[in-house]
């Protein structure tokens, strides 16, 4: 009886969607262009992130920069004069989700062209792909293995 009660709990977990699994995993992208960082802010590619604070440090961990996004989930600011060293986007959606964004220096003083912001957009298009139906299955078989190891520790405990 209680092994079919854990077969249907998992059954039901496999079938939410995996997009509400995925839900709460925040993306922030930065990119460069004429003499701006622009960033971009999401919950995967659904949802944007809107009202976050955005703050930008450098290397050794020293403010650089402060900021909120807008109701779209972007923030853009001018490129700090004096640019020692890479600079690190952190986004803070609340409760735990935060990301961050790398931005090489190499970034922050050349000229961008064309061809550069094409490649950062397939990068940003990456981050918020979802899941493959492989990473769906793994998880689903690991939900069910899981269960079949709770009803076998079960048994050997009442032997």
């Amino acid at each position: 009886m209680k092994i079919k009660r854990i077969l249907m709990l998992a059954l039901i977990f496999a079938l939410i969607p995996a997009n509400h699994a995925f839900a709460h995993k925040v993306i922030v992208f930065a990119w460069v262009e004429q003499g701006y960082i622009h960033t971009e802010s999401s919950f995967g590619s659904k949802s944007k992130a809107k009202d976050c604070p955005i703050i930008v440090v450098d290397e050794n961990g020293r403010v650089i920069h402060k900021g909120r996004t807008d109701s779209k989930g972007n923030y853009s600011f001018k490129i700090p004069e004096k640019v020692e060293s890479d600079l690190i986007v952190n986004l803070d959606a609340g409760i735990g989700h935060k990301a961050q964004w790398r931005i090489p220096k190499q970034e922050l003083i050349k000229e961008h062209t064309t061809e550069d912001l094409k490649v950062a957009m397939k990068e940003k298009n990456a981050l918020e792909k979802g899941p493959s139906a492989f990473q769906i299955i793994g998880g689903i078989a690991i939900i069910f293995l899981l269960a079949f190891g709770a009803t076998v520790l079960k048994k050997r405990k009442k032997s």
